[in-house]
C-alpha cells in the first residue's frame, strides 16, 4: 500500500504499511487553512488537535488537543498537526483514528511508524512548496 500522491493541488494523499499495518493520510484544503485526516483499520474520530505557529485573527500560537475517553490518537494527532502547521506556515487540524482489533505493541509501534514516515512526507513537501511561493 506504499503510495504517495503529494504534487499538485491538494487534496494530497499519503499511504504506508500493508494489511493491519497500513494507514492512510489525507490532507485537505481549508482556505487558508489545511484539515490532516489519519486514518487506519477502522478508521474513526479519536482525537482532535490543531497547531498554528502563529496564525488566528489574533495572530498567537495555537496548540490544542481533544481526545475522545479511552482513545491513545492524542500524541499522532498532536504531532501531525504541528509537524505541518510548522512546514506550511498555515493553521492545520489533524483527526486521527486508527484502529485494529487485538493490536500487538509491534503492531502498534509499525503503524505509529508509518504514519510519522508518511507526515515527514507531507512535511516536505508543504515545506517544498512554502519556499518555491517565497513564504516566509
Amino acid at each position: 500500500m506504499d503510495g504517495d500522491l503529494v504534487t499538485g493541488p491538494l487534496p494530497w494523499t499519503c499511504e504506508r504499511g500493508e494489511d493491519r499495518l497500513a494507514v492512510r493520510l489525507e490532507l485537505l484544503d481549508r482556505g487558508r487553512d489545511l484539515l490532516l485526516l489519519i486514518g487506519g483499520g477502522a478508521v474513526h474520530v479519536g482525537a482532535v488537535a490543531v497547531a498554528a505557529t502563529a496564525g488566528g485573527t489574533a495572530g498567537e500560537p495555537c496548540d490544542e488537543l481533544a481526545v475522545v475517553p479511552g482513545h491513545k490518537e492524542g500524541p499522532l494527532a498532536r504531532e501531525g498537526a504541528r509537524r505541518l502547521a510548522a512546514a506550511s506556515g498555515r493553521t492545520c487540524v489533524a483527526v486521527a483514528g486508527i484502529h485494529q482489533d487485538r493490536a500487538t505493541a509491534a503492531e502498534i509501534a509499525a503503524i505509529v511508524g508509518h504514519a510519522r514516515d508518511a507526515l515527514q512526507t507531507m512535511a516536505d513537501a508543504l515545506a517544498r512548496r512554502r519556499l518555491e511561493e517565497g513564504r516566509p
